[in-house]
């Protein structure tokens, strides 16, 4: 029971960081602004996090855990493994442009901070893989797609997905966003080479 307790309060905490650093960014955010949120004392905090480091990067792990689930109800929604990496894509853009400043404030104080950024998405790096391998794998057995080596192509995805990123964030709407995947997808799907 302590521990659900001592979970709960963490949980309640994470709530309340990401309103504030959703409202005023990393850097400006303090313990006592998210002390304040919650309605307790600053020393209380750090009974479960200690630095606003610690409770950022709690955040983000929060948030790359929700963020597979939206991935997941996105690919589920669709009925090909074509319009399932096409929506699998448009959710991990538009993920990317939400929490693209929350990431720029992070990483602006140090470079260690971007070291850790880097880290965390790594780790998240094999999620995302198996994802895809997921998608191209029913793409096969369906005789959609004809593919060699699954886990090669879906990190090759993944890889040329993190390429993609500033791009499609810089993007001005929604419609130049997809316009600018559907032309990579025809790429991906029919290549270049005419056959």
């Amino acid at each position: 029971m302590p521990e659900m307790k001592f979970e709960s309060q963490k949980s309640q905490i994470l709530i309340a960081a990401e309103s504030v650093v959703h409202r005023f960014g990393y850097a400006k955010t303090t313990m006592t602004d998210i002390a304040r949120a919650l309605r307790k004392g600053k020393s209380s905090l750090y009974h479960y996090f200690t630095s606003k480091e610690q409770i950022f990067v709690a955040l983000l792990h929060k948030e790359i855990a929700e963020l597979r689930g939206e991935f997941l109800k996105a690919v589920d929604a669709e009925s090909t493994p074509e319009r399932k990496i096409r929506a699998y894509i448009l959710t991990r853009t538009r993920m990317f442009r939400d929490k693209l400043n929350q990431h720029l404030s992070f990483m602006e104080e140090t470079p260690e901070r971007f070291e850790l950024l880097t880290r965390i998405h790594a780790e998240y790096d094999a999620d995302e893989v198996a994802i895809i391998s997921g998608i191209l794998e029913a793409g096969v057995a369906e005789g959609r797609f004809v593919i060699d080596d699954v886990p090669a192509t879906a990190t090759a995805i993944v890889h040329v997905l993190k390429g993609f990123e500033l791009p499609f964030v810089s993007a001005n709407s929604a419609a130049e966003v997809e316009a600018k995947l559907d032309r990579t997808l025809r790429i991906l799907f029919y290549g270049i080479i005419p056959r």
